[in-house]
């Protein structure tokens, strides 16, 4: 009945699980967890993340200064190696 009268909801494709914080490879410490940040360009904080594009998937790598909040670069790649 629903299907019929155009009321049932699509599923949605599960997203790609790319983050496990329980692993037991090297994970680096925190240096700046007692530091106080109190001006631009006096830190910089990296992330990495895995994006979806008409190929496949890519790797998204940024560095942000903690103060100001801006990306002060980044890195696209369609792997993950220790240089990116």
């Amino acid at each position: 009945m629903l299907r019929h009268n155009g009321l049932l909801v699509k599923k949605t494709k599960r997203f790609h699980i790319t983050t496990d914080s329980k692993h037991f490879f090297h994970k680096s410490p925190n240096l700046l967890k007692d530091i106080e940040i109190t001006h631009a360009e006096q830190a910089l904080v990296t992330d990495i993340t895995y994006i979806k594009t008409d190929k496949g998937h890519a790797y998204l790598a940024l560095a942000t200064d903690p103060y100001s909040k801006k990306i002060m670069g980044y890195a696209i790649e369609d792997n993950m190696r220790k240089w990116l």
